[in-house]
C-alpha cells in the first residue's frame, strides 16, 4: 500500500474515489488474468494486460493534465486542459496499443477488447460517482 500512496503523491494526488478506481481495475485485471491463463491461455491474458494496461496508462499520464483547474480560471480555459488530457490519453493509448501488435505477436483479440472494455467502463463508473459526491 506504501507504494500506490506514493505514485498518487507524484500524481499530485488523486480524489479518494479515483484511488479506488485504480486499485479496483488492478483486482479485477489480476484476477481475469488468471482466470483466463488457468482455463485458456497465458496468450488470452497477456493481451487481457495489454487492454487494462492502455486504458489505465492513459489515464495516469492524461490526470495531471486535466487537474491544472485553477481556481478563477473561466471556463474555456478548463474546457481545453480537459481536451488536452483526453488527446494526451488517446495517444497513449493508440501508442500502448500499436507497440502491443507489434511486439507481442500472439495477441488475442478477444482479451484485448475485453482488456480496453471492462477497464474504460470501470474508469466511466468512477467518474460518474465523483460527481454524485459533489
Amino acid at each position: 500500500m506504501k507504494d500506490s500512496g506514493l505514485i498518487t503523491e507524484k500524481l499530485g494526488g488523486l480524489p479518494k474515489q479515483l484511488k479506488k478506481m485504480l486499485l479496483r481495475q488492478i483486482i479485477v485485471a489480476s484476477v481475469l488474468f488468471l482466470f483466463l491463463v488457468y482455463y485458456y491461455s497465458l496468450a488470452l491474458g497477456l493481451s487481457l494486460l495489454i487492454g487494462f494496461g492502455a486504458v489505465l496508462g492513459g489515464f495516469v499520464l492524461s490526470f495531471p493534465i486535466a487537474k491544472i483547474n485553477v481556481k478563477g480560471q473561466p471556463a474555456s480555459s478548463v474546457i481545453v486542459n480537459i481536451i488536452k488530457a483526453e488527446l494526451v490519453k488517446l495517444i497513449f493509448i493508440i501508442v500502448a496499443l500499436w507497440l502491443g501488435f507489434k511486439f507481442y505477436t500472439d495477441i488475442q483479440p478477444f482479451g484485448l477488447v475485453l482488456g480496453l472494455a471492462i477497464s474504460a467502463l470501470m474508469s466511466g463508473l468512477a467518474i460518474s460517482k465523483l460527481d454524485k459526491l459533489s
